[in-house]
């Protein structure tokens, strides 16, 4: 949270495009190195190839969340590229991601309202 202008503003931690998404309860970034294509192993064992680019796996954890919320992240995160913005190495950053599977765990019903215990998807770096 942060204090401004005499009330509290929740900070944003994840978002898509202009759409902050709920918060998660964990997001680990994994920062991968993509070699060319003929990168591997001489016959003394030596590694040969070049780096051609560095991108981000960026695993995503939420817990208990609103139908309307795990709704609101698939319509975010959806099956073709998306911007996404989250916070790493001291810096809030944009990437053009596309995600992997978006496993859900659904509680049921709860009161009036449907709830998920779980939701986790990978955003990976386009």
């Amino acid at each position: 949270m942060e204090w401004s202008g005499g009330k509290i503003m929740a900070r944003e931690i994840l978002k898509s495009g202009d759409v902050v998404l709920p918060a998660p309860v964990s997001i680990s970034v994994a920062d991968e190195i993509i070699w060319t294509s003929d990168t591997g192993r001489t016959l003394a064992g030596t590694m040969i190839g070049d780096v051609i680019a560095e991108k981000k796996t960026v695993g995503l954890k939420w817990g208990y969340l609103l139908e309307s919320e795990v709704t609101l992240i698939k319509s975010r995160l959806i099956a073709g590229f998306f911007p996404l913005s989250f916070r790493d190495d001291g810096v809030f950053l944009t990437i053009d991601a596309y995600r992997g599977t978006l496993s859900k765990e659904a509680a049921g019903w709860i009161g009036s309202d449907y709830w998920y215990k779980s939701v986790s998807v990978d955003a990976i770096q386009r």
